[in-house]
């Protein structure tokens, strides 16, 4: 026996709600961009948008980490702001949650550092540990 799923008319299947949470083109994703870069300069941290991409050079990964942080978009599917941290590349929806990934890095930054001495909004030393009571 075969079971056929139907949805009542007028909703939307799975599949077409997971796909509705991503930019549709290329040029929305561009705006979520946009909006993350409003976003960080309301926190006050500087980012250097281009075409598709946004270098946030003031915001580190971790301690060491002197390459900074870069938001890129595609123009192919799937559309999304992709979060380059350290090596990692992370998809986001939209510019909300791209933010929410970045404010723990946001909120370290503005702290100084306990392991190489730097001061608040200054990068670590390359060969920095910081000192694990302060987690």
């Amino acid at each position: 026996m075969s079971f056929s799923l139907t949805h009542p008319a007028g909703t939307a299947t799975q599949a077409e709600v997971a796909a509705s949470a991503w930019p549709a083109t290329a040029a929305a994703a561009d705006a979520e961009l946009a909006r993350l870069t409003e976003l960080l300069a309301e926190a006050g941290v500087t980012a250097l948008p281009a075409a598709g991409v946004l270098a946030v050079p003031g915001l580190a990964a971790g301690p060491g980490d002197t390459a900074g942080i870069r938001v890129r978009t595609t123009s192919n599917p799937p559309h999304a702001l992709y979060v380059i941290a350290a090596g990692r590349i992370t998809p986001h929806a939209g510019a909300g949650s791209a933010f929410a990934h970045l404010r723990p890095l946001i909120e370290a930054a503005a702290r100084p550092c306990d392991g190489c001495g730097a001061e608040a909004y200054e990068p670590c030393n390359p060969f920095c540990l910081p000192d694990p009571s302060n987690d």
